[in-house]
């Protein structure tokens, strides 16, 4: 019975398979994206989201980071000379004498002929002791860290991980050639147990392993080493696994958290990688029977009987490399007796110490089904689903934004004809994007036909646009064509390329179309349209999705775009300025000189663009088409609109260019002839973001005409 009270505590913390499906969908689309974005600008990289966020094995108060390996496919890991390929950048895998079991070194080769190198070619070739120059681990950090002064960020380091944001790892890694030898005895040692499968080891096999820049801990040549990495191999064993396994991996992870580590009190500590190595050694010696709901107690105590033994006789195999102590460097002698002590206490107490398990109110949720009473303020099942799948929803939309935003700075400098070329360019060599991975990967690890078809509409909304902007530029009539690839990207989002169609519209004069498709677009903007900004100034990880928004969401499938029910900033290219109203042609020179230099990384992307929210650009295009079209009432219930959507919308934490949205709406004062009014608006715009804001340039001219 308290296995079972367990699962139901476990599943209201959204561990089910449909919110474990919906994770891995988020995270692996997520990284084909990634990978398709930087082969796009010409980086030859592969990159992956590894941990608990792609594995779906967190719970919301673990606070868990993502893990991005970024692997560089275009240097060649050699395990010895016959694998040299010419006019490559060629690094040999060198087992020296001084590394440990999981640790090589990589020897510098010519390019030219497989010999190798005498000369050092960079700060990063290091001439050992032997005359032998090897590959130097410290690469990715001392860039990272230059470009964290530079960009006065934060540099954030962990073992081989180099970041500058919070929640964010990332590894620089190299694929090995060949399975490295340490991974052999794992393909044919004997097994009692049917898992893993024939078919799932072939798999592993040919998904191999990384070389991340990593040296061991005890080595006096640790910038000489690599680690060796079967992260794939484990993610792939992970996916394997059934939701009994899964439950019983976050409840290990939560123990970890909660009773575990503090208890040994910072004095070392037990990592979630041991407890899923637990759990792999623990899937593969169970039998299959013994895997089931009401023995899931048991089952975790199997898992920290394991980790108990090791720390007896002070080795904690890797599963995949046995030779690999996991305590090393994590736990000494006099650390894992203390780790020894309370798990004993764990298991000698059948797991009575779960109920002091904060995280989540795992342990308040675990006494309320076992005693049936209400807790106050202990948020119910359906809340929790709910915000994780909006969570999910709103982190996918944005990375998707943000993605197509730095595919556009790719052609920042193109004319208007060739950003056409290049797009359409883009959008024919889409399809065959669908297998840029390797054929026995997840087949979620593919940029699918989902994604795929949404790169085609935002690619052909500005392709439409900027193919628009030449035809009114050059008095040219706007052809069927162009109007197709408005129409064919229309379910881009809900409301930015309708918009974009309505701004076309009215800078060519037919009025009339543009106050229809606008009203079409009012008529469906109900409080469940999410608010979505790919430009860096929203955080997924941190913004609360709108709560009718997240319970749409909660329905259905994986699937969690939901791309009907969101709404992306409307951003103008420079090459698609006269499809903008005149005053958003302010907004591409919002900041010069010096203000240029205080542009975040981030911006530099998007600020020579016009940009604003979706709800504010809709009303201020009500209010120019009303105004041109005479229709006074309409005119002015617009511009009460636009004001009330700022503050509404403000007060939502909807708006992410409100800078932007203030200076409309101080232009549409302007108009009504409220200059002092306006030059208010202009200030407080002024106010919000002092720099690279165009109401700079609003407040001297008005200044003037005052």
């Amino acid at each position: 019975m308290m296995s079972l009270r367990l699962i139901a505590a476990l599943e209201d913390l959204g561990v089910t398979e449909l919110i474990i499906g919906r994770r891995r969908h988020a995270f692996l689309q997520d990284e084909a994206l990634l990978t398709w974005r930087r082969q796009i600008s010409g980086r030859h990289y592969v990159c992956y989201h590894f941990g608990s966020m792609t594995e779906g094995t967190t719970t919301p108060g673990m606070g868990s980071d993502i893990d991005t390996l970024n692997c560089n496919d275009s240097v060649n890991i050699m395990s010895g000379l016959p694998d040299w390929k010419r006019g490559k950048e060629n690094l040999l895998m060198v087992k020296h004498a001084t590394c440990a079991p999981q640790h090589y070194r990589l020897q510098e080769i010519r390019p030219d002929l497989p010999l190798p190198l005498t000369v050092s070619i960079n700060e990063f070739s290091v001439l050992d002791a032997d005359g032998i120059i090897y590959r130097s681990n410290r690469a990715a950090g001392t860039i990272v860290r230059q470009l964290a002064a530079v960009l006065k960020r934060p540099y954030l380091n962990a073992g081989p991980s180099h970041s500058m944001l919070e929640m964010y790892d990332f590894v620089y890694a190299y694929r090995c050639g060949t399975l490295p030898v340490e991974c052999e005895s794992w393909f044919t040692r004997p097994r009692h147990g049917i898992w893993p499968t024939q078919e799932m080891l072939q798999t592993a096999r040919e998904l191999g392993c990384f070389l991340i820049p990593d040296g061991h801990c005890d080595s006096e040549y640790s910038s000489l080493e690599w680690r060796v990495s079967p992260s794939l191999i484990e993610r792939h064993l992970m996916f394997s696994m059934h939701l009994i396994h899964m439950h019983c991996y976050v409840t290990l992870k939560l123990l970890k958290k909660d009773i575990i580590n503090p208890y040994l009190n910072g004095d070392g500590k037990l990592t979630s990688f041991h407890c899923k190595t637990a759990i792999f050694y623990a899937r593969e010696q169970l039998l299959f029977e013994m895997w089931t709901s009401d023995r899931l107690f048991d089952c975790i105590l199997y898992c920290l009987n394991l980790i108990r033994d090791w720390t007896i006789s002070g080795h904690f195999p890797h599963y995949i490399m046995d030779e690999v102590n996991l305590f090393d460097g994590k736990l000494n002698s006099e650390q894992r007796a203390r780790l020894r002590t309370v798990l004993d206490i764990i298991m000698d107490t059948h797991l009575a110490p779960l109920a002091f398990v904060k995280t989540d109110d795992l342990g308040v949720r675990l006494l309320n089904n076992v005693y049936s009473v209400a807790i106050r303020d202990m948020k119910p099942r359906r809340s929790i689903h709910q915000e994780i799948t909006g969570f999910l929803s709103v982190f996918g939309n944005v990375r998707l934004a943000r993605h197509m935003l730095v595919i556009l700075e790719e052609a920042a400098d193109k004319t208007p004809d060739e950003l056409c070329l290049y797009l359409h360019s883009l959008i024919n060599a889409m399809p065959f994007y669908q297998l840029h991975r390797h054929g026995c990967e997840h087949a979620l690890c593919r940029l699918d036909g989902v994604n795929i078809d949404y790169i085609i509409r935002y690619l052909q909304q500005h392709l439409a646009s900027t193919a628009a902007s030449i035809c009114l530029q050059h008095g040219m009539y706007i052809g069927n064509r162009i109007l197709s690839w408005y129409n064919a990207a229309i379910d881009t989002d809900f409301a930015s390329t309708r918009l974009k169609l309505a701004s076309m519209l009215y800078c060519k004069g037919d009025l009339q179309r543009a106050a229809d498709v606008l009203d079409d677009v009012e008529r469906r903007y109900d409080n469940k349209v999410q608010a979505i900004c790919g430009c860096g100034r929203m955080n997924p990880l941190i913004t609360k999705p709108l709560r009718l928004f997240a319970e749409l969401v909660n329905g259905g499938d994986t699937e969690v775009l939901l791309t009907n029910r969101v709404a992306y900033c409307v951003s103008f290219l420079r090459q698609e300025v006269f499809c903008a109203p005149p005053f958003l042609h302010f907004e591409m020179v919002r900041g010069v000189g010096e203000n240029i230099q205080h542009r975040l990384c981030i911006e530099s992307v998007w600020m020579n663009w016009a940009v604003v929210d979706s709800r504010p650009f809709l009303h201020y295009l009500q209010y120019l088409t009303f105004r041109n079209l005479g229709l006074r009432h309409k005119q002015i219930q617009a511009l009460v609109a636009l004001g009330t959507s700022i503050k509404d919308d403000l007060r939502q934490h909807q708006l992410f260019h409100l800078e932007t949205a203030v200076n409309v709406y101080a232009h549409c004062l302007e108009m009504e002839g409220l200059i002092n009014n306006a030059l208010s608006f202009y200030l407080l715009s002024q106010d919000l973001v002092p720099r690279n804001n165009a109401a700079n340039l609003h407040i001297r001219r008005l200044t003037n005409v005052l």
